[in-house]
């Protein structure tokens, strides 16, 4: 069994299959450490805007927390630690960027190709690259011929100094909202380019003493903010899957007492109010973000970029302001989650033809045509619980597996009437959320508008009941014609 990313998704699903006592499994990684987004990205402020209580795995919760909303380093650390205790790190193949994976019918195996020519043979295979693992930058004039700094976040590094700079930060997202009140901090002039505002909702901050972590105490305490944030969480999914108006507008209500607290600034105002529902976009938590823009170095301008020139933005307008550094906060690509990787199945399919409408899966996890091919927060298997929806997933995987076994079977195969069912009905339940009725361009869908691909649209909880009931039934399991490799 192969597995391509030790992001958290992938140590987190390679730590349960050893458990489970699936031994024979590589995971291959681009970079040399585990880690994923937490080893890649270093920008100031990074932490986890998750409760770091529901954002840790069931099975391996931690201890080694300063705060709730956890560091980005301490998250580090500890996918290094969770990889180090199951036994992932030495079943971890690094500095290996993999180019492609090609079903061979006859053999009933994947062949997984790395870009210096190496090779792996692989009765199953999962991707756990990360959904939102791809950089986006905004398609400008200028960009090759500015003379500052220029970079976005996910490549931020040490020679990035914004103190006494010019500096610019384009995008109102997750990322920004961290990023902004640092620059806010250093730069002599920080000028903000938010073209559509988040709801920045506030951060209940819990700090944890050294002393109390290892305690029995602080371990049920965990357990017990977990279950509240996951509660709380499934209260905000039921909301929006299907639209509720009333309990999004109490939502609202909560998010607007902490707008009007901190933002008194009428042009300010303007630019920092969604004009969409709570929920259409992903909600933010922070309690620094509002109040940069309260300083006397920082401008916000409520419209979006057009270029650069050698020493300066220039928005939508055409006017200039001259900066020294441009820090994209602009997001990620979903759609190209798999990168430059081709993946090609059964009958010489391509995965990237198969996805170049709209990006579909079977719980987020299994394509139909691509045998033996599992991926973990693939299409429509994202959710509030990251870490919930990854072992779900995982459950998944291993049921199937065990099925397998069971009819002694070596091929799975999602069917291709349940594979259609299940995506008209995630269709027709995103529809009828607030990600499609909540009036907003978001990256939940295709090109901004369309179908809805990132996001289960229902409950966690309702996720593991469909796969503990039904997702097996969808699942078909045959014998191959030969041997192969049992594993990799």
């Amino acid at each position: 069994m192969l597995i391509i990313g030790a992001g958290l998704g992938g140590v987190g699903t390679a730590a349960q299959l050893i458990e489970s006592g699936y031994d024979n499994i590589a995971v291959i990684e681009a970079a040399d450490s585990v880690g994923g987004v937490w080893r890649q990205h270093r920008y100031p402020n990074i932490a986890c805007d998750t409760p770091i209580d529901l954002y840790a795995y069931s099975f391996y919760p931690g201890t080694s927390w300063s705060t709730n909303f956890a560091p980005g380093s301490e998250i580090l650390a500890y996918l290094r630690d969770l990889a180090d205790r199951y036994g992932v790190t030495r079943k971890t193949v690094f500095n290996t960027r993999i180019s492609q994976a090609t079903w061979n019918d006859d053999a009933g195996c994947w062949r997984v190709t790395s870009r210096d020519g190496r090779t792996w043979a692989a009765r199953m295979l999962i991707w756990s690259g990360g959904l939102l693992s791809q950089p986006t930058l905004p398609e400008i004039k200028g960009l090759d011929g500015f003379e500052g700094q220029s970079i976005h976040t996910s490549f931020w590094n040490d020679d990035i100094d914004l103190d006494g700079k010019r500096v610019a930060v384009v995008g109102g997202g997750a990322t920004s909202i961290q990023v902004v009140p640092y620059a806010a901090k250093h730069a002599e002039k920080l000028y903000v380019f938010v073209r559509t505002p988040s709801y920045v909702m506030p951060r209940p901050d819990i700090s944890f003493a050294d002393i109390d972590r290892d305690s029995e105490e602080f371990a049920s305490q965990q357990l017990e903010r977990r279950k509240e944030w996951f509660d709380r969480f499934e209260v905000i999914a039921k909301s929006r899957f299907p639209m509720n108006g009333a309990v999004i507008a109490e939502q609202e209500a909560a998010w607007r007492k902490l707008f009007d607290e901190q933002v008194k600034d009428p042009h300010a105002r303007e630019v920092l109010a969604p004009k969409y529902r709570f929920g259409c976009k992903r909600p933010l938590f922070s309690t620094d973000y509002y109040p940069a823009f309260e300083r006397d170095n920082v401008e916000l301008i409520g419209r979006g970029v057009s270029g650069l020139s050698e020493d300066a933005i220039v928005d939508v307008d055409g006017e200039r302001y001259p900066v020294d550094v441009v820090i994209w906060a602009t997001g990620f690509d979903p759609a190209g989650m798999m990168g430059d990787l081709t993946i090609t199945g059964s009958q010489g399919r391509v995965l990237a033809q198969e996805w170049q409408e709209v990006p579909h899966a079977y719980f987020g996890s299994m394509v139909e045509g691509f045998p033996n091919f599992f991926m973990i927060c693939g299409p429509n298997g994202g959710g509030a619980s990251v870490t919930d929806m990854v072992e779900a997933q995982t459950r998944f995987i291993l049921d199937a597996m065990k099925q397998a076994e069971d009819r002694g079977a070596d091929i799975l195969e999602v069917d291709e009437a349940a594979y259609a069912a299940f995506n008209d009905d995630i269709q027709a339940r995103a529809d009828a959320s607030v990600l499609v009725q909540g009036n907003c361009v978001s990256y939940y869908r295709v090109g901004g508008t369309g179908k809805v691909f990132t996001h289960w649209p229902d409950t966690i909880e309702a996720f593991r009941n469909r796969v503990k009931k039904e997702a097996l039934s969808g699942v078909r399991f045959r014998a191959s014609d030969s041997a192969g490799p049992a594993s990799v």
